[in-house]
């Protein structure tokens, strides 16, 4: 008989140790819920921010509003709203487009995102924007439907990405 020393056997083999590339599955989909969180977030983000000056606006409307139901100011009320108008449409448009339009030439300008009826600004209450100032007229009826404009105006508002540091 032999000696164990003397038997023919191999030695033992170990598998090789297993290699951290190619990951198992289950990292492939942690990365990728990582990568779908950080897009969603920065597309929330982009959303948020190009919504900021309709937000804005629509914000200082109601505030406006509220002022001249206190207030019944008239002349407070278009002088507001005129200037509300104004600073949306210089941070929504490029400013060459609509910073230097006066008078008719302006509320036309206003008139080009709203869509045909008689409440315009160029053809119904809109005028008082221009106007009412040098008016002695009670325009109480024309107010109220100029109000409604300018709020269906500023919803229109397209979305920018704001590009100036202090919108409205």
């Amino acid at each position: 008989m032999q000696s164990p020393q003397q038997l023919p056997l191999k030695d033992i083999h170990l598998p090789d140790s297993v290699s951290w590339w190619p990951p198992a599955i289950g990292y492939w989909l942690i990365l990728l819920i990582i990568i779908v969180c950080i897009a969603v977030f920065f597309i929330i983000k982009k959303y948020r921010e190009n919504h900021r000056i309709k937000k804005l606006a629509l914000i200082e409307y109601q505030r406006i509003k509220n002022d001249y139901q206190e207030n019944l100011n008239k002349k407070q009320l278009v002088t507001s709203l005129s200037e509300l108008l104004r600073r949306a449409a210089i941070s929504s448009y490029p400013r060459t487009e609509c910073a230097s339009l006066t008078g008719k030439d302006w509320l036309n300008w206003l008139d080009k995102d709203l869509p045909e009826s008689d409440n315009t600004f160029s053809s119904g209450p809109g005028y008082l924007l221009t106007d009412f100032i040098y008016s002695k007229s009670d325009y109480s009826d024309d107010v109220n439907t100029l109000l409604n404009l300018c709020h269906r105006w500023l919803k229109k508002l397209p979305a920018v990405s704001p590009n100036k540091e202090n919108p409205l």
